[in-house]
């Protein structure tokens, strides 16, 4: 059972009648991926319903090209009582180059005299994907900066109590935008929980910092247990680790996470493949400094952006120009730069083995003394 078939199970019953669950707020998290443009007004006015933004996206002929296509979630939302009605207000969306910014907010109205501020992750946008990476050497990006002021906004337009919430990058958005808001936001108790859905964490400057630390109580972390995105960078959030029916990085679509009734299925824990991707990957981003991962970050993605594609999908449909384009770039870099990229590259798969060697070392110990107490 995943999502789809939550809102066939309690799509009749209404928040008035059910209150909010984890479940939903997935479900809005993925909803935050719909296009919205020329449907809901940037204003928190709240005049659209999920059935009115539904058949407007249909009739706009909006598509995605995600795997976590939002299209099949906002069909069954919109016709199900608990949903249909559910209105949407607050859309923004920013996609800005110069700034290295990818960023989209939406706000729920759902009826039961609260709010769910959602905002959405990473699309397939190359500069959204940079941002990912900005963040861990950046104290603030520029989209983290525009979701404290979206909070900041919304906060000042009503008077209700809101959740904040999101799905991968969108996850980290809503922590940040919680933690950094306004403090009287905060102190009237105004938020309610934060959830971060499979969303990456901070670097230290920040998970170190005194507001952040103080809105973690109403932080609900939730990652699949083979977990990657949701496991990069710092957190300090106790994280839920949940099954999904997906491998590997696949785990990170919302519509693979397993629900029962109004709650996700329990996992024994992360997977072998995620702590060993975990470890390696934070012994890796702990030996550069925030130069050296800028330095890193910059050279790729400028040569993504050599290629003229502004989009994953771009760059697959072009695939050899794009990397003829990445190729030369990467080839002009300047000396210093390249033995930086080339070190912090070394560190990585340095780090892997060092993990792998203790993990195997840990496994051939827990066997020794299993074969021990049998001969005992």
């Amino acid at each position: 059972m995943n999502i789809l078939d939550y809102l066939d199970w309690r799509g009749d019953l209404t928040f008035a009648e059910r209150p909010f669950n984890e479940v939903d707020n997935l479900i809005f998290s993925e909803l935050a991926y719909a296009e919205m443009e020329n449907i809901v007004p940037e204003s928190f006015a709240f005049t659209v319903s999920l059935r009115t933004l539904c058949e407007s996206y249909l009739a706009l002929g909006y598509q995605s090209v995600l795997i976590n296509d939002p299209l099949p979630l906002l069909q069954k939302a919109a016709v199900c009582e608990r949903y249909r009605d559910v209105r949407v207000g607050g859309y923004l969306n920013r996609v800005d180059e110069g700034e290295q910014m990818q960023f989209a907010a939406m706000t729920f109205a759902l009826g039961d005299g609260t709010l769910y501020a959602a905002f959405r992750g990473t699309d397939n946008t190359i500069v959204g994907w940079r941002e990912d990476f900005n963040i861990s050497f950046l104290p603030e990006t520029p989209g983290q900066a525009e979701a404290a002021a979206y909070l900041n906004r919304l906060a000042a337009a009503s008077t209700h109590p809101i959740r904040v919430g999101g799905h991968s990058k969108g996850g980290n958005f809503a922590v940040y935008a919680a933690a950094f808001c306004e403090e009287e936001l905060n102190d009237n108790r105004r938020i309610v929980e934060v959830y971060s859905n499979d969303g990456p964490g901070f670097n230290s400057s920040v998970a170190d910092s005194p507001r952040y630390k103080a809105i973690l109580p109403k932080v609900k972390k939730i990652v699949p247990e083979s977990s990657l995105i949701g496991l990069l960078l710092s957190s300090r959030a106790e994280r839920r680790v949940i099954r999904s029916d997906a491998k590997g990085l696949l785990q990170h679509d919302p519509y693979t996470w397993s629900v029962v009734g109004d709650h996700f299925v329990a996992a024994d824990g992360l997977s072998p493949e995620s702590t060993f991707m975990d470890e390696t990957l934070a012994g890796w981003i702990d030996s550069m400094d925030n130069e050296q991962k800028k330095a890193v970050v910059s050279a790729i993605f400028d040569s993504m952006e050599a290629s003229g594609a502004s989009t994953i999908t771009e760059m697959n449909e072009n695939k050899w120009l794009s990397y003829s384009a990445i190729g030369k770039a990467l080839g002009a870099l300047d000396k210093t730069t390249a033995d930086n990229v080339t070190a912090c590259l070394k560190k990585l798969f340095d780090a892997g083995k060092d993990v792998f060697r203790e993990q195997w070392e840990k496994a051939l110990q827990q066997n020794q003394k299993a074969i021990s107490v049998k001969r005992n």
